[in-house]
This record gives C-alpha cells, structure tokens and sequence, in this order.
C-alpha cells in the first residue's frame, strides 16, 4: 500500500490520537520513512540511501536526485513554484538529520515520544552538563532554540545529532518533521521553542498539550501502520 500524500504544507490537518502519538500528517510520513529504512538497513538499497542522505545535511531540498524518493515524493503536491515549500524543507531536515543520528548505530535512533527537548535533555545528563545551564550541551541548545530559519536549526541540531549519536541517545524524527514545519510558519517559531523548552524542563509531564500540537508519546515499539510501496 502506498503513503498517504500531504495535500499542502500550508494545510497540515489537526493532530490525531494513534499509535504514532498524535503526530501530524507530516509527521507521519516521515515516521513511516524512517522506520522503514530502520527495518531494511541491512539491505545495500538502504545502506545506500542513508549514506547519501547523510550526505545532505544542510544542503538545499532537491538537489541531490538521488533522495527525492524519500525527501520530495508525496510531500508537496501542490506546489506552487520552483522553491522548496515549507513542508519540503522540514522532511529534507528531519530525514537527513536521521541518517547522521543512525550511522554506525545497531539500536534504532528513531524513538517515538522523544521531543528534541528531552533527547537534548538527556545528553545534557549523559555529559554531566552543568545544572545552572551554563555547560555544552545547553548552550549549544540555546543556540539551537534561537535561530530565525530552518536553515540554521539544523546547522545547529548537526552537533547535538552527532553527541546524541555517541552516547546512544535517540528522538523522535516524525515530531521533529512537524515541529521543523510548524516553526516555519509565521508567528509559529516561539511556539516550537516553548515545546522544546518545556520538553527540556517538564520530563515528569510528557504528555502535556502545548500550543495546540501534541508531542508523540506512543513508543517506538508500536505496530507499524501503512507501508510505502515499494
């Protein structure tokens, strides 16, 4: 069976509650993407992608022909002119950032229900970073949190990703998709950097629903839903 197809990047429908944790129609594609690959990445068709999608990080949606399959196809229909959408940018990122994360790892890193804020979190107390957010791995964070476009966010996630990747830490790359989605839009970016703070600092609760968008919860080891096609 195939994907389903995200009708717009200015559309995304409303959360829903299902095995993925409420994550949006972009999300979902991408959680189905990248657990496949996860499934097959034995195989050399896999091996192959994830090492050209590693090799995309911070370049520009469409570029390399070689991942429109798993970046382009299905993703903005309707687009409107030759430059990447918003929904574009946001699946080249949360894809590209996956295969960096996964490299050399035999444990998903793929992990429904990790925001980005508490997988930063987390590596924070896996690097005994300083408890008055003055260590590495905050300030990195910062960084990150402040950035004014998707561009530099995942300039700046490359070296959290690439920590996280060596202390065994994953996250959740459909919610990353939706969060990188929802901060493109505007007056949306606080609203992503409140979840992720809240993430950061709320880890008893992480279930809260902030900002009208839920944060996955659900765990890796759900059923998986619809297939790509082959």
């Amino acid at each position: 069976m195939s994907e389903q197809t995200v009708a717009s990047d200015e559309d995304v429908p409303a959360p829903v509650g299902s095995s993925t944790g409420g994550q949006h129609e972009l999300g979902r594609l991408v959680d189905t993407r990248v657990r496949r690959l996860l499934r097959t990445r034995e195989s050399s068709t896999a091996v192959a992608t994830l090492a050209r999608l590693r090799n995309n990080v911070g370049r520009p949606p469409g570029r390399d022909p070689s991942i429109w399959d798993v970046t382009l196809r299905d993703v903005s229909p309707d687009a409107r002119s030759d430059d990447p959408t918003t929904a574009e940018r946001a699946v080249h990122a949360a894809m590209t950032l996956f295969a960096l994360h996964q490299q050399a790892r035999d444990a998903p890193m793929h992990v429904r229900g990790v925001g980005f804020g508490r997988a930063v979190w987390q590596l924070g107390r896996a690097r005994q970073d300083a408890d008055d957010g003055t260590g590495p791995v905050r300030r990195r964070f910062n960084i990150v949190v402040t950035a004014s476009s998707v561009d530099d966010l995942t300039h700046h996630m490359r070296g959290l990703v690439t920590q996280m990747r060596g202390e065994s830490i994953g996250l959740d790359y459909g919610a990353l998709a939706d969060d990188l989605l929802q901060f493109q839009r505007p007056g949306q970016a606080d609203a992503v950097r409140r979840r992720w703070g809240r993430q950061y600092h709320r880890l008893d609760k992480p279930g809260t629903v902030d900002d009208s968008t839920v944060s996955p919860t659900a765990s890796t080891e759900s059923t998986d839903e619809t297939e790509e096609h082959a």
